[in-house]
């Protein structure tokens, strides 16, 4: 025998199908469907909030109208791009139609307007791009100066003189950098003002080694 049969969870009452057989006399029921609440309640779609809403660019004065226009015939595609943003906003075009006709992403068109009606018509201006963290700052470079100022020997080098790929070793060895190029080390001594100094005769040892490490 199947039937509906209306269940109360925690105060509400809901509807399932069930079907029930009689087994040692007693009747096992087993549910075969949920049919959902006996009372539903339908949420009313709730309206979109100002963040949603569209924005526009302010009310342009004359000036602005003259560098907006002189802008949409710039050869920079950034600043041309930016004028025409602006100029369909004041328009009464929305984000979207706009990104359309551009040819560009909703949320940049978004963001311009947002910019001018902050800034004005320097949102045509590009910003300049944050530069990236020197490597080697001022204290480094002094540090790198100091060894090159030493001689070798006082740090027991066979060697006489400092050249590009002795002194990038030595740095690393001594924890001075974790890691340089030869190129840089170059530029660190150029930027200072200073030259390798070039041995004028030929260097002899006992070591048989020596020409195994002169090469180093």
């Amino acid at each position: 025998m199947t039937y509906t049969r209306i269940k109360t969870i925690n105060g509400r009452q809901y509807k399932f199908f069930v079907t029930a057989k009689r087994v040692n006399g007693k009747v096992q029921q087993k549910v075969l469907k949920y049919l959902g609440p006996v009372n539903p309640v339908y949420k009313i779609g709730q309206k979109r909030g100002k963040s949603n809403a569209s924005i526009y660019v302010r009310n342009l004065s004359e000036t602005d109208k003259f560098e907006l226009k002189k802008a949409v015939h710039s050869p920079i595609s950034f600043v041309r791009d930016r004028a025409r943003i602006i100029l369909f906003s004041s328009q009464g075009y929305f984000s979207k139609p706009i990104a359309n006709l551009i040819g560009c992403d909703r949320r940049k068109v978004r963001a311009v307007i947002k910019i001018f009606n902050k800034k004005g018509i320097h949102a045509l201006v590009r910003g300049k791009a944050k530069g990236a963290i020197p490597k080697f700052d001022k204290t480094k470079k002094t540090i790198i100066l100091m060894h090159f100022s030493q001689k070798p020997a006082k740090f027991n080098y066979h060697f006489t003189t400092w050249t590009l790929p002795r002194l990038r070793k030595h740095l690393i060895d001594y924890k001075i950098v974790d890691s340089i190029s030869i190129e840089t080390v170059r530029q660190i001594l150029d930027e200072a003002g200073t030259k390798l100094k070039k041995s004028k005769r030929w260097q002899y040892s006992p070591d048989k080694e020596f020409d195994k490490k002169n090469k180093q």
